[in-house]
């Protein structure tokens, strides 16, 4: 059943947004342990509850990722440096994305499958600065595309 709901609910954000690149969890990592701290700016869609569970080392909360916060860590950014953007599972960082790219960001790509698929991947998270596989499930339907031991 799991699996079903990935490739359908990957196929959809695809089709939505055809014009948004992805990168895969396992290819982030690697990308990320070779490149030097603060190369990429890691931007997070998810709300502040979600956020304040777990996220990526290094990630900045933008909240529900409905406005995107031309101040801060983005409004110094450099519209040619790497911003990774992730959510629970790929919708609103697809969007957030999206609206980056009309902003001249062109650089900005989307973690496919979000957290969700980063944590059932086996890959961890940080809360408070520690190491975690704790994610917020958004709700009780998200949470279905979690690995149960999650």
């Amino acid at each position: 059943m799991r699996s079903f709901l990935w490739f359908w609910l990957k196929q959809w954000i695809r089709l939505r947004y055809s014009s948004v690149p992805s990168i895969r969890p396992d290819r982030l990592l690697k990308i990320l342990a070779m490149q030097q701290a603060g190369d990429w700016l890691i931007l997070d869609a998810r709300t502040t509850a979600e956020f304040n569970v777990s996220c990526l080392p290094g990630a900045v909360s933008i909240g529900d990722g409905e406005v995107i916060p031309l101040s801060g860590p983005l409004g110094k950014a450099s519209r040619e440096r790497p911003i990774l953007v992730c959510c629970a599972v790929g919708v609103r960082s697809a969007a957030v994305v999206n609206r980056l790219q009309e902003r001249g960001f062109r650089k900005a790509v989307n973690l496919e499958g979000g957290l969700f698929e980063w944590v059932n991947q086996g890959h961890q998270l940080v809360h408070v600065g520690q190491p975690t596989t704790l994610v917020h499930p958004f709700n009780r339907f998200w949470g279905l595309l979690l690995k149960p031991h999650r």
